[in-house]
Order: structure tokens, then sequence, then C-alpha cells
């Protein structure tokens, strides 16, 4: 189980058949929640992402691919392992812009806290790289979701930092 780069540069590592979660699913779905199908484990997420393609802009198209190579290498010399974390399930929410710039919404979910070391290798390692100061994501997996708008495909949103996290409102499940 590797991180691998989306088509929008992202990074994240694909969880399949995750049963995280199971002991709060029926109050999920009470509330209104929709389990997060497409479990995953963000590595380099939204404002984060941003921040690091405003730095593959200023680069030579040499340079970028450069950078891009060794990010790659530095995702592939960690081993990615990690373990829930126990009583660590938190309900979370955020209000603001997400899919549709001009709507303001409150989403809200509950996600699992997870111990992985080489997260903060991770962000150690690209730090130096980039000359950045990029937080370290909050390693965790995303189980429930929801929002205030019908249908979206997907209500969740990033946990950039442990001062994001603080700004959620955590309210502990378990």
């Amino acid at each position: 189980m590797k991180p691998n780069f989306t088509k929008e540069l992202k990074i994240g590592i694909r969880l399949k058949n995750d049963k995280t979660g199971r002991s709060i699913e029926a109050i999920a779905k009470k509330e209104g929640f929709k389990r997060q199908d497409k479990r995953h484990i963000t590595v380099l997420g939204v404002s984060t992402h941003k921040s690091f393609l405003k730095i593959l802009e200023k680069c030579s198209e040499k340079d970028r691919k450069e950078v891009l190579n060794d990010v790659r290498k530095i995702l592939k010399s960690l081993k990615w392992k990690f373990k829930p974390l126990p009583g660590e399930i938190y309900k979370v929410r955020r209000r603001g812009h997400f899919d549709v710039p001009s709507i303001i919404e409150s989403r809200t979910s509950y996600i699992q806290l997870i111990d992985m070391p080489d997260m903060k290798k991770f962000y150690k390692k690209l730090n130096s790289l980039l000359g950045s100061k990029f937080p370290v994501q909050v390693p965790h997996i995303t189980l429930f979701t929801k929002g205030e708008r019908k249908n979206p495909k997907y209500y969740g949103f990033g946990i950039c930092s442990e001062k994001d996290f603080k700004k959620m409102f955590p309210k502990k499940i378990l």
C-alpha cells in the first residue's frame, strides 16, 4: 500500500475493503450520514496541495519534472503502515465554500484518527526538498459524511493540520 498522485497531483492512499468505523455505523446512519465508500488516507490535502502547485508553477518544466520525481522517490522510500488509534473516533464539522464557490454550507464527518509515523517523515523530507513549511496532515480515515446540500457525490473536507483539526469542534465519540 503506497501513496499515489492523482491527476490533479494530490497524494493519497486508497483503502480497499476497509472495515473501520463499524462500531458507530448505526449511530451515523440514524443521524443521516453517508458511509464514505471511497475510503482513503490523504497525504497531501487541499490547502497544502494548492501551495504545492504554486511552488511547481514557479519551476521550469525540467525542474518541475525533477521535483515530482523526487517526491515520488520520497513516497516510495516510506512504508506507510498505519493502525487506528483506539478510542479516537471524532465527529468534526466545517462551514465554508466547498465544491461550489458561490455556496457556503456546513459539512460534518465522523473520522478515525490513525497512527502513521511516515506522515511526519514525509512532510519533513518534502519541506526539506521544497524549502517549504507545510504542516503535517492529520492522519485519519473519514468514515461517514453529511452536508446541507442534497446529492453531492462527496461531503468530505480536508484536515490539513492539527490547528485545522482543533477549529473543527472535534467531539470524541469513542
